[in-house]
């Protein structure tokens, strides 16, 4: 009788010795939810793809989720096993969708400020990768480039609360000085700028709508190279229009790493709610070395051959 049992016990898999951390693949698709067809938002659906080895359908807002009424019905018509949502629109889209659906896991990625969307607020079913690189992280590059460095300027608005405090705490790590003031209209910046300029090091410009706009940044280019400040900010295009470093995530890493998240969700039954919000495990360093003659800062061989892209 005990061993009829006991055979039971491992055909249904209730048996301490035969479990594993492993589930079975799951039926349904994985739904790939994009805000619209930037080139970027291609590039890691190409990379996730090949990378998972499930099969994947691809959705698209194109900006607007009045754009196709009927592709919420779509999606949750293919049942999908897990939601990847590339971009702000796509991943707020699929928090709303999925309310009423918390089984079905999301994973978000380049989503600038992800804070801000309040993505995990009310929700034990997302996860994803952060689209900057932590603040400790970008202060040693930037004490790479400018080893003298000790105090550093930071405009934030009530957007970007949540990184002020961690680059507060990351500074008092490295022993350096945060030097801050809160903004509250894009208007405010140059002003702002200003009054920090004479009493920092150098400047860190956040991915903060309030303070990232086309007219600020057109401004910061200029105003960086007269006052021979370093200014850094955290995309690739910044150093390209003309400040000194980004510090940026690397792109090609983004893709693999959200497949990671998924098989271990998929496939290892991890939840969500335990992954919580990754930092990318990649970074690039941009150097415009252009700027970084013109404001007179002195640069090592080494730091240039560390540096993932140099711009002359």
């Amino acid at each position: 009788m005990c061993k009829k049992i006991l055979l039971l016990l491992l055909a249904l898999g209730l048996w301490a010795g035969s479990v594993t951390s492993v589930v079975a693949a799951p039926g349904g698709p994985i739904a790939i939810l994009l805000s619209d067809s930037e080139a970027a938002y291609w590039q890691q659906v190409t990379i996730f793809s090949e990378e998972i080895g499930l099969p994947v359908r691809i959705f698209n807002l194109h900006g607007d989720i009045t754009h196709d009424p009927g592709l919420k019905e779509k999606l949750f018509d293919c049942r999908p096993s897990l939601i990847f949502a590339l971009g702000a629109k796509a991943a707020y889209v699929a928090k709303l969708w999925t309310q009423d659906s918390q089984e079905i896991p999301v994973l978000f990625a380049l989503v600038l400020n992800w804070q801000r969307y309040k993505l995990l607020d009310g929700s034990s079913n997302i996860a994803g990768i952060a689209a900057e690189i932590s603040p400790g992280t970008q202060f040693v590059n930037m004490t790479m480039l400018q080893p003298a460095m000790r105090r550093i300027g930071l405009l934030y608005s009530p957007l970007s609360e949540t990184i002020f405090s961690q680059a507060r705490a990351a500074a008092d790590l490295l022993d350096l000085e945060l030097v801050t003031e809160r903004i509250d209209r894009p208007s405010d910046f140059q002003r702002a700028f200003k009054r920090l300029a004479g009493r920092v090091d150098a400047f860190w410009l956040l991915n903060d709508p309030v303070i990232y706009t086309l007219d600020n940044v057109d401004w910061l280019e200029d105003r960086c190279l007269k006052e021979k400040l370093l200014c850094v900010g955290q995309t690739q295009n910044l150093a390209r229009m003309g400040l000194a470093l980004a510090v940026n995530p690397d792109a090609d890493q983004i893709g693999s790493q959200v497949a990671d998240m998924a098989r271990n969700i998929l496939l290892h039954g991890q939840k969500p709610q335990e992954i919580g919000v990754m930092d990318p495990i990649g970074t690039q360093l941009i150097v415009n070395l252009k700027t970084v003659k013109h404001i007179e800062l002195p640069v090592s061989p080494q730091v240039l051959d560390m540096a993932t892209v140099v711009i002359r």
